[in-house]
């Protein structure tokens, strides 16, 4: 990964799907395509910063914080492999900044990409617009299908269910492996779950107790 060229790592993701190395390369030049690479704590974006470029996930995991009414800053999203941070600005030229933080969570690389350019590019007649239209369409349909399943497991009202139903999408996201990993800590699990701390824990142990799970730090096993 380390020594892939942007080409090569442009092409393994979903945005730039079905297009052969010579377009790839014709469009990261059309969008002024960069590839960076993020450490472990450091910010992508900021709420508040103008938003002028995609910014593709091509490895890493990264969360968002959300800042709320008594400003604090709350975990609200984990962001994997493939996501596009900014996507749903591009048709959208009202919101011209980020509304939310991202910190890079495991180390990353992203190939960020001039918002303005690609606007024009799809208003443009290059032959390539409706391979990348296509791309972002079912980029955009997936984005709404991980917010949706958020939604699915916040709207139970028992937080054993919650977390249950949430074990249960990694495990299948994972291919059904016999034990999930959490991206988060626990300070950062209760906070996606809107709780504190302590309520995590109890509902853990009482999980636990019932036989539903077992873990080991941040490696949970479900017991179906």
């Amino acid at each position: 990964m380390r020594n892939a060229s942007i080409t090569e790592l442009a092409g393994d993701t979903w945005f730039f799907r079905g297009m052969s190395r010579e377009e790839i390369e014709r469009l990261l030049f059309r969008f002024n395509g960069v590839k960076k690479s993020y450490r472990k704590g450091e910010l992508i974006v900021h709420a508040g910063m103008l938003a002028t470029r995609l910014m593709i996930v091509v490895s890493g995991h990264l969360h968002v914080y959300q800042r709320v009414m008594d400003d604090r800053e709350v975990l609200v999203r984990e962001i994997k492999k493939g996501t596009v941070l900014g996507l749903w600005m591009l048709n959208n030229t009202e919101i011209e900044n980020w509304p939310a933080t991202v910190v890079v969570e495991e180390p990353c690389v992203t190939i960020s990409l001039d918002m303005a350019r690609v606007r024009r590019f799809l208003e443009s007649g290059d032959p390539a617009v409706s391979k990348i239209a296509i791309n972002v369409a079912c980029l955009l349909s997936r984005e709404l299908f991980s917010v949706w399943r958020k939604l699915s497991v916040l709207s139970e009202q028992n937080l054993v269910a919650r977390i249950h139903m949430y074990l249960s999408e990694l495990y299948h996201e994972s291919g059904d492996s016999a034990e999930v990993s959490v991206p988060f800590n626990r300070e950062q699990m209760a906070e996606y779950f809107g709780v504190t701390r302590p309520a995590l824990s109890r509902a853990l142990g009482q999980m636990r107790d019932r036989g539903l799970i077992s873990w080991r730090k941040n490696v949970f096993k479900l017991r179906f």
